[in-house]
């Protein structure tokens, strides 16, 4: 009599498995969350320790050298006390669409002729154009904006905690949205960073503590947290 050896199935259907139980239960998990979890910043930290935040930095990080002479950056200036006593900058300006403490220019970066062309050599714009209802015209402008060889440090994200509600939120991106907004710029370097874990964490208010340091550095082009550029006219 022949014994019939026990089936064992193919390793793909063991993954599939795996895979849908996993979704499963993390659906069930963030279904819990919405009893459960503070979908609020840490209170009294600044800048918030978002995975966001952490990218940031690392694209600044590897274009740091670029940042000289007249710099102008956006309310809030997190990066003003960074840069500010380098002796190669000239000036740092800080921009904000309506009357703040530390804004020493007020206007609309959609439209602002008051300013004159050429101004600046480096614009940084940290997660800037999502509060701008037309981004287009942003970055139009800010090419006007910048003196010849002038760079343009630009972050966006691709999902954010809530909304950003300075003056408004409208949009979220992609590099296909970059190379886009950018096009008339003579050299353009794009980025992405983060992964599918950070990017679903960011809505849940994770930081960058929830994650390990292997997760949180690591960056998958299909599924960023932000997508950032620098341009130079």
């Amino acid at each position: 009599m022949i014994s019939k050896r026990p089936s064992i199935l193919p390793i793909r259907y063991l993954k599939a498995i795996c895979s849908n139980l996993y979704k499963y239960f993390l659906g069930r998990f963030l279904g819990m969350g919405l009893g459960v979890n503070k979908f609020e910043f840490p209170e009294g930290i600044l800048p918030v320790p978002t995975p966001a935040r952490h990218y940031i930095d690392t694209f600044l990080n590897e274009f740091d050298h670029f940042v000289k002479g007249r710099v102008i950056e956006f309310v809030p200036p997190f990066y003003q006390e960074r840069y500010l006593k380098r002796p190669e900058i000239v000036s740092y300006d800080v921009w904000d669409v309506m009357p703040s403490a530390p804004a020493t220019i007020v206007a609309d970066l959609q439209s602002a002729p008051e300013i004159t062309d050429g101004s600046f050599d480096t614009i940084l714009c940290t997660h800037v154009l999502c509060n701008i209802q037309y981004p287009w015209l942003a970055t139009r402008e800010m090419h006007r904006l910048l003196d010849d060889g002038g760079v343009v440090l630009c972050t966006v994200p691709m999902v954010l905690q809530g909304y950003a509600p300075h003056p408004a939120d409208f949009y979220r991106f992609t590099t296909d949205s970059l190379r886009t907004l950018f096009g008339d710029y003579s050299k353009i370097e794009l980025r992405t960073y983060g992964n599918s874990a950070t990017a679903s964490g960011s809505p849940q208010f994770l930081m960058s503590n929830h994650f390990s340091k292997s997760v949180l550095n690591f960056h998958d082009p299909n599924c960023p947290s932000i997508v950032a550029v620098a341009a130079w006219k």
